[in-house]
């Protein structure tokens, strides 16, 4: 159980959201009703219902259970859309000022282009801005395992939904299996995305893998997620690890989803510790939100409860995000006086 004081706070802290999928983050209740709408068979809605009661104790297999009810759902513009608005509702509900949505752009044949389902997610965060007090950002993902020609292609709409929409095409990310798709093919589509003004968000070390980490920080990425295997006592190697201490590149942390994946054993045993200690620049995230079954306050109650950080540490470590974000520098301004704000009132009122 929580300390009921510990998550009042970290709900009420105002947090900056830097690695969130969309389609891993569709809440449960939209997913449900997103499915019954769409005319999923009634034995998977029956074992989506299943899942959902469950939602404490998920196991992996039901997670991926999600995630492939969220690919047959999410078809059609209209259901993006409506995905995206829920999303970001979520997400502003729980204290969060400033997310970065990432999302590889889905073709559905005769149903969705890609540019279709880039225009729908824009469309969404732009009428988000009339309705929640949070400032949203889209990241255009390659997904590794659909190979380079995609990439490529995923890259060409970036630059083009950018051109149109600055303030909100922001970034490119780099995920999926990292077993799955060799990296050394994908180097030029990223060095041509970094030459086009795109800041580079990688999924990085998830697994041991010496070679492609070297060459991913060799390009000289604005953020890491994850970061799993970095450290010689986490799976990586000491030179990887004093490799990204000396590059200062900040790491997107996911604590529930590294945990339930697997990826590291427990909560205690989370690379976090060592980022912490060591002053690297870090984030806290949620990934896939809506499959984990957690959310942003629930990741900072669960650092605050693993690595014994008080209420001081926690609002640092917020506020610390906001330099790692892929915001203007205007935006980011107004996001520090919105947290020394939060921090005065809070001091003030004890």
């Amino acid at each position: 159980m929580m300390n009921e004081g510990l998550l009042s706070f970290c709900e009420k802290l105002p947090k900056v959201e830097l690695h969130a999928h969309l389609n891993g983050s569709i809440s449960d209740e939209t997913l449900l009703e997103l499915s019954q709408a769409s005319g999923l068979p009634e034995e998977e809605l029956v074992e989506l219902h299943n899942i959902v009661k469950n939602m404490k104790c998920r196991s992996l297999k039901e997670c991926f259970k999600i995630f492939d009810i969220i690919h047959k759902v999410t078809v059609k513009p209209s259901i993006i859309r409506r995905a995206a608005m829920d999303v970001i509702k979520d997400f502003a509900n729980d204290g969060v000022v400033y997310l970065e949505l990432r999302s590889t752009p889905r073709r559905v044949e005769g149903s969705m282009t890609k540019k279709e389902y880039i225009n729908a997610v824009i469309d969404s965060i732009r009428e988000s801005r009339n309705i929640h007090p949070i400032i949203v950002k889209l990241i255009i993902s390659i997904d590794r395992k659909a190979g380079v020609l995609e990439a490529e292609e995923n890259l060409q709409l970036a630059i083009e939904a950018k051109e149109i929409h600055p303030d909100i095409v922001v970034g490119v990310d780099f995920s999926g299996n990292p077993a799955i798709g060799a990296f050394d093919g994908f180097i030029p589509v990223l060095e041509k995305a970094h030459k086009s003004g795109f800041p580079l968000a990688l999924h990085c070390a998830e697994v041991p893998s010496v070679e492609e980490t070297e060459n991913i920080l060799n390009l000289k990425p604005e953020r890491l997620g994850h970061g799993t295997c970095f450290h010689p006592d986490a799976g990586g190697t000491q030179e990887l690890w004093n490799a990204l201490i000396s590059a200062k590149i900040p790491v997107e942390l996911c604590l529930t989803s590294n945990v339930m994946t697997a990826t590291v054993k427990d909560y205690k045993n989370h690379h976090f510790d060592y980022l912490y200690k060591h002053g690297h620049p870090i984030v806290l995230g949620t990934d896939d939100k809506g499959v984990f079954s957690t959310s942003l306050s629930a990741e900072y109650c669960i650092a605050a409860k693993t690595f014994e950080l008080n209420n001081d540490q926690l609002w640092q470590l917020s506020y610390d995000s906001i330099n790692y974000a892929f915001a203007s520098d205007y935006e980011k301004e107004k996001l520090r006086e919105i947290f020394k704000e939060w921090k005065q009132k809070l001091l003030n009122t004890a």
